[in-house]
Parts: structure tokens; sequence; C-alpha cells
């Protein structure tokens, strides 16, 4: 059975619409509402029930909308200076990416990844130990390119660094979403040129879930908007580093 026959039978199955439901709102609310630090959750969801190249492909359109959404609520209060360091850095890992689509190990990524959000998470000391490592907008923009480029998990690497960084809560939501909206815009390059879209049939069944999934992610991102206008500043670095947490839990359960 090959993998467009193997999906249309699951696109029939409830485990994968609950799973894509929960992870596509959970996405929304993270991306709009703290900064993509719960977005990791998604791909490991839905790689319970289909390959980890599926998940990632199936999630790509559905990211392109929730971030026009986001950029749409926070456009006027992003950092450009901030981008100016992470973007460049995170085209090069993107590049890198795309050239180990296929070759490295997805499990040792979710490991990896998974310890740095835990790590970051529970050491409180750790944040301005960060601020002063050398090109640390550098590094973690490279890291999170990459890791978005294999596994739709960039939220983590980058939000580690804009913490070290002390942002008001709104310029910081208003650069992730630019951030990440520019990285998944190039991403269609790698997944174009790595044939990760696979047969037509494949692009068809994909696109009519997207379709099906769309007004869940355009409602996470709402509530996301919605949740942090409620929030003070200190209570969204706290939930920031929580969603951090969970999405490491998440990613070791998977690798």
């Amino acid at each position: 059975m090959n993998t467009t026959e193997h999906l249309s039978l699951l696109s029939a199955s409830p485990l994968l619409w609950g799973l894509a439901i929960v992870g596509v709102l959970l996405t929304g609310i993270s991306k709009s509402g703290f900064a993509g630090g719960a977005g990791v959750i998604a791909v490991p969801l839905l790689s319970l029930v289909i390959p980890v190249p599926v998940a990632a492909t199936l999630m790509l359109p559905l990211l392109l909308v929730m971030d026009a959404k986001s950029l749409n609520y926070y456009w006027r209060s992003v950092q450009w200076q901030e981008l100016k360091v992470i973007a460049p850095a995170a085209l090069t890992g993107i590049i890198a990416g795309g050239y180990l689509l296929g070759k490295l190990p997805s499990n040792l990524l979710h490991v990896l990844l998974g310890v740095f959000c835990i790590v970051f998470a529970l050491w409180k000391k750790l944040t301005p130990l960060l601020a002063r490592i050398p090109y640390a907008g550098i590094i973690w923009g490279m890291v999170s390119g990459l890791t978005s480029t294999l596994l739709h998990s960039g939220g983590p690497p980058i939000n580690i660094y804009l913490a070290t960084r002390q942002l008001p809560k709104r310029n910081w939501l208003a650069t992730a979403a630019v951030f990440f909206a520019m990285m998944n815009l190039v991403k269609i390059i790698p997944y174009t040129l790595t044939d990760q879209w696979q047969t037509d049939a494949l692009i068809s069944e994909l696109l009519i879930i997207d379709i099906i999934l769309l007004p869940i992610s355009l409602i996470g991102v709402w509530l996301g908007y919605i949740l942090q206008l409620r929030i003070s500043e200190a209570h969204f670095m706290s939930a920031c580093k929580g969603l951090l947490f969970l999405s490491g839990l998440a990613l070791l359960a998977n690798g």
C-alpha cells in the first residue's frame, strides 16, 4: 500500500481527525498568543498515525494561513532589528534542513530539541547565560530554520533566543509572527525540490484535509490573540516557558 492509499484510509479515521484538530488548534493558539511556543506539538501528534514527512507537508499550508492571520494582528509592533539578525541565520538553517530532508533521523532531532526545551524551561539561570553567548541570534536562528524545515519545530529555538532579549509581549509576538511567516514561505522551495509532495494524488488528499481543518486553524489564532490580551507580561513569560517544557516532553515522547 503506497502513502496516498494509506492516507486515504486514515482520513476516515476518527483518531487522525482528533489528533489533527487538537494539533492545529493548539498551533493556532500558540502562534498568535505565545509566539509559537506549543506549535511544535502538531507534527509529533500527527506522526503517531502518518509518517513525519507527510505530517509536515500536511501542516505547511495551514501554517501559512495562520501566519497571515497573526501578521494581521501584530504587523505594527515588529522589531525589525531583531529580524535582521535571526532571519538570514534561519535561511541558512532552512538550506541545511532542505539538504537533510529524508536523510537525518527525525527521532534524533526530536530528542535533541526536546532536551533543549526542557532544560531551558526549568533552569531560570539559563536565560542570562544565553544572553551572553556570542552570536546567539545567529546560532538560534540557524537551529530554528533547521528544525522548522525538518519538523515544523522552529518555535522553541527562536523563543529561547527571544526570551533572552526581554522584549515586551506584543513586540515578541510580532517579531515571531514575521519570522515564522518568512520561514514557512521559504520552506516551500526545499519541500518542492526534495519531492516532499510526492504525487498529485497525495497533494489532492492533503489539500482536502487542509481545507476541512482551515476553520480550526483560524479559530486557534483568534483564541490565542484573545488569551494574550488577558495576561500580564510576567504571566506571558511563564506561559512561554511552560509551553516550551510541554513541547519538550512531546518531542522526547515522539523521539
